[in-house]
């Protein structure tokens, strides 16, 4: 795993690369300056499909799709391939949650669930995917993503051709600092089975 932030005027961006036996995963946290809004979207690279889910806690910073949200109730959007799904955040908790996941659900292609469920037990690993499980896919499948995080400790080690490989190249001087602290050489990245236990590239800052 490889975590890269940024943060300007627009706000903090969190991006998560991620390669384990379900795929290879971008993952990306997007939260507004004010805080009252953030949006995460999770994409499958090998089938470049992507679910996101913005969560609106202001009805200032709301989309028109939130207009049916009673006052109160904060609005998430979930779009997928298959279209866009708003709903109050207390509705996945109330009498029509079951149709609501369904309708959530159905936004994803079978190939991208089927990924998105082989990764679910990889993100209680790292406290960083807190933001992909509870309120997001979580809300949707509650049995596989809303679980309690079982932290393990990462190993940081040289990433830039991690990052590469993901469409992310460092810049110069990102790879000559990292070759300052790791030596030169390529990155041998950990087997397909591991994920932050062991090989985390180190964070580094974007923009």
């Amino acid at each position: 795993m490889s975590v890269l932030f940024r943060r300007d005027a627009s706000g903090d961006e969190t991006r998560l690369l991620l390669r384990c036996e379900a795929g290879r995963f971008e993952l990306v946290s997007q939260q507004d300056p004010s805080g009252r809004s953030s949006t995460e979207s999770v994409r499958s690279l090998e089938g470049g499909e992507t679910l996101s889910r913005q969560l609106v806690f202001s009805r200032a910073e709301a989309s028109p799709s939130c207009d049916g949200v009673p006052p109160g109730d904060a609005c998430v959007v979930f779009t997928g391939r298959n279209g866009t799904l708003p709903a109050g955040l207390s509705a996945f908790s109330g009498e029509g949650a079951g149709s609501l996941r369904a309708k959530g659900a159905a936004l994803v292609s079978p190939e991208l669930k089927r990924r998105l469920f082989g990764l679910a037990p990889i993100l209680a690993w790292a406290a960083e995917f807190g933001s992909f499980t509870g309120d997001f896919l979580g809300l949707i499948w509650p049995e596989a993503f809303a679980r309690p995080q079982a932290l393990r400790r990462g190993t940081r080690s040289r990433g830039c051709d991690f990052d590469g490989a993901f469409g992310h190249p460092c810049s110069p001087s990102e790879r000559e600092h990292e070759e300052k602290r790791f030596g030169s050489g390529p990155f041998t990245p950990p087997g397909a089975s591991s994920a932050p236990p062991t090989g985390t590239p180190l964070p580094r800052p974007q923009g």
